[in-house]
């Protein structure tokens, strides 16, 4: 159940991601992480954040993800960033963008530690499944650190208040 609400402010976290360069191009390089404090970073900022369970998983890989990509451009033409978080390590986020072609108008960052998700009462624990806690399926809309959307999915296979016709609809 989640916790945070229209009108709070987002959770101050430190997520890491890899930002496109040219030099991952070809899958040899790895890129750099860095750090990206929510508070600093996106303060006066509008931002949109789309998490999933998992990287390169059937539902976030199939049907969550590809929308994003596909529609990232109408993100940006309204002025809004957007990150895809997860639990997964930068790598992974940074190797699941490029496959997917999510290099342009899409940042992909990890939430470890599930500190962002934690502070929005947004986690999942898949255990049973071997895969440990995870940040649910959610989306949020946050407007100089302030929630102006945030719904999270009721079962970890459903994309419906968390796809990207849905939050352009919120936008």
């Amino acid at each position: 159940m989640s916790s945070a609400k229209v009108g709070d402010t987002i959770p101050d976290a430190t997520l890491q991601t890899i930002p496109w360069d040219p030099s991952l191009e070809d899958g040899k390089a790895c890129g750099a992480p860095m750090k990206v404090n929510t508070h600093k970073e996106w303060k006066g900022k509008k931002i949109v954040v789309v998490a999933v369970p998992g990287a390169f998983t059937p539902t976030c890989h199939v049907k969550h993800l590809p929308e994003f990509v596909q529609r990232a451009g109408e993100f940006k033409q309204k002025g809004y960033e957007v990150y895809i978080i997860a639990a997964n390590d930068v790598f992974v986020m940074s190797a699941w963008g490029r496959t997917e072609g999510g290099k342009d108008g899409l940042q992909f960052a990890s939430d470890v530690n599930l500190d962002f998700s934690r502070g929005l009462g947004a986690t999942l624990d898949l255990s049973g499944a071997g895969f440990g806690e995870r940040t649910a399926r959610y989306a949020l809309i946050a407007n100089d650190l302030k929630i102006t959307y945030f719904a999270v999915e009721e079962g970890s296979s459903e994309v419906n208040v968390s796809s990207a016709s849905t939050v352009l609809g919120k936008l």
